[in-house]
């Protein structure tokens, strides 16, 4: 897609919200002061605070260094949820201790699901911690199509891995945790879907989204849009930052291709499969997860078969996060001809603020190449 077309794309997004306001009221009168915004994790409370720049402050919702995966609200957190006139999160599929607190709130309190929005593209979840070779179709995706996807009657209850750790690419079925119904196990070259506000099976698709520049981009319009029907008074500078913003993630995108030229045929491994959306945005060549859920150490088994596929496919990273401890990769890379690096996929390291997710994306850019770079 040209980024002329992307430009007109994300431009339509916002004005299709802006345009719904011009014929009627507000949906909140400020009498001049800033909408609460509250956002759950820090990349996307990044973009929302580049959209807010010059108006007011968004409030972030999980502490730095967290993983979204069991996490509970303090008081203070649930306090400022409670407050807010926009909540925006990612979706059910990631911010499992999230749903109550939403689904509780009073009618009139906005809740932005991203993974239902608008020009976001969805990647199907991985059930297996090892993928084959063209696992990722870098062409092939369905643009703006309203896609009929099988209901399941349960949905994942807080894993964006859905399979034990002993299971692997060669059974048919899968046991979900927290579920009582099998799933037919999908095929790795995974199905690229074109969100365009249809409804869709959370446990079905990669919740990971803000990896993908792209859809970044998709986030950041909406956004625009939902704080001007909430404060049309600042309309202008709301707009003004989401054309900024836009331009601004089209810049780091080409960067990052810069960055990671060369590189793209290295095989690695990571530590959970929360990077399929930069990988597929990068045609990179990840060939497996360490973990399938990243709240659960791999068995002896697994880790023999990690072993073969790091000797078999010449795997020549492993990359760790600070979230998780690290004794599990280094017990994985003994003796074996493989480097140890570390990618994080929320910013653990890194100030809130607008410049976070330029420096979140920078920084896997960085420690991806830097790990694949060394001899």
């Amino acid at each position: 897609m040209s980024r002329l077309h992307n430009k007109l794309r994300n431009g339509a997004i916002f004005g299709t919200v802006v345009g719904s306001i011009t014929c009627g009221t507000a949906l909140s009168s400020f009498a001049g002061e800033p909408p609460k915004v509250a956002v759950s994790i820090l990349p996307v409370h990044s973009l929302v605070q580049s959209v807010m720049e010059g108006v007011g402050e968004a409030e972030l919702l999980m502490d730095q260094g967290s993983s979204p995966h069991g996490y509970s609200l303090r008081p203070s957190q649930v306090k400022a949820l409670n407050n807010a006139d926009l909540i925006v999160w990612v979706g059910e599929g990631l911010e499992t201790f999230l749903e109550k607190p939403i689904a509780a709130r009073k009618e009139n309190a906005k809740a932005l699901e991203l993974m239902e929005i608008k020009g976001v593209t969805l990647l199907e979840n991985r059930h297996s911690g090892q993928w084959s070779e063209g696992a990722h179709d870098h062409d092939e995706h369905h643009d703006g199509e309203h896609e009929e996807h099988e209901e399941h009657s349960d949905h994942d209850e807080g894993h964006d891995d859905h399979a034990h750790d002993n299971e692997h690419e060669h059974k048919d079925e899968h046991e979900h945790e927290g579920e009582h119904e099998h799933e037919e196990e999908h095929e790795h070259g995974e199905e690229h879907v074109h969100h365009d506000d249809d409804e869709h099976d959370h446990g079905k698709f990669d919740p990971h989204i803000w990896l993908s520049i792209e859809n970044a981009k998709a986030i950041v319009s909406r956004v625009g849009g939902e704080l001007t029907e909430i404060d049309p008074d600042n309309a202008s500078t709301y707009q003004s930052n989401v054309e900024k913003t836009l331009a601004d993630l089209d810049v780091l995108k080409q960067d990052l291709k810069g960055q990671i030229s060369g590189y793209e045929k290295k095989p690695y491994l990571v530590f959970h499969d929360a990077y399929q959306y930069f990988e597929n945005e990068f045609s990179l060549s990840a060939v497996g997860s360490v973990t399938i859920d990243a709240e659960r150490k791999p068995g002896a088994k697994r880790i023999s078969e990690l072993r073969d596929v790091i000797r078999d496919r010449k795997a020549e990273c492993i990359y760790q996060e600070p979230q998780f401890k690290p004794v599990v990769v280094e017990v994985l890379a003994e003796n074996l001809e493989v480097k140890i690096g570390e990618l994080d996929p929320l910013g653990a390291k890194l100030e809130a603020g607008p410049e976070a997710y330029k420096n979140l994306m920078s920084s896997l850019g960085d420690n991806l190449v830097s790990c694949l770079a060394k001899k």
